[in-house]
């Protein structure tokens, strides 16, 4: 995936991919650069549901099982849901989950 310098906003989160940053809430969370990487991508695609495979080619990942464990594990991070299953689609960022 292509990271370019924009800032890129939901919410309360705030990813900064060229710089592999992300702030959620005034708090710096540290996350793998694939899990920024992922957010990024959610977030410049908010407007679509996501496709499980096109998400792990998007990040070149070998697995495309493995998206859900990224999933997971940044939904411990931030503590809430930000992503909602559209059943036998894929995932569309939550964004009203994302508000302080």
């Amino acid at each position: 995936m292509r990271l370019d310098a924009a800032i890129l906003r939901a919410g309360s989160l705030v990813v900064e991919p060229a710089a592999y940053r992300v702030h959620f809430a005034d708090e710096e969370l540290s996350l793998t650069s694939t899990q920024v990487e992922l957010l990024a991508l959610l977030i410049a695609n908010r407007e679509r549901v996501l496709a499980r495979d096109e998400i792990a080619g998007a990040l070149g990942l070998r697995h495309a099982r493995s998206v859900d464990v990224l999933l997971t594990t940044i939904r411990q991070s931030l503590g809430r849901n930000f992503v909602r299953n559209v059943r036998s689609r894929g995932w569309i960022l939550d964004e009203a989950s994302l508000a302080a």
